[in-house]
């Protein structure tokens, strides 16, 4: 039973890390990968940065739009105001 449930552990852990696309192995012991490590968290960095930067790009246009549409409103506002208190 126990080898048996070991075997089925190991096959579980084998496909789960096969799907991370930037896994790097790193030994506690030796320090052995620890450039690869480097060189893999920057490159995501890099491509996390860049999808940050769309990201918040577009927040800001956003949030842009959100500012004009409220001050076309404080103006239509402020119009009918002033006609109202003229009459």
């Amino acid at each position: 039973f126990y080898g048996s449930l070991t075997r089925s552990l190991s096959l579980v852990l084998d496909e789960f890390y096969s799907n991370f696309a930037n896994a790097v192995g790193v030994s506690a012991v030796t320090g052995d990968g620890m450039a690869d490590f480097f060189s893999t968290v920057q490159k995501a960095a890099t491509q996390d940065f860049g999808d940050y930067i769309a990201d918040m790009k577009l927040r800001v246009e956003e949030q842009d739009a959100k500012q004009k549409a409220i001050a076309r409103s404080q103006v239509r506002r402020m119009q009918r105001d002033m006609s109202e208190s003229s009459k």
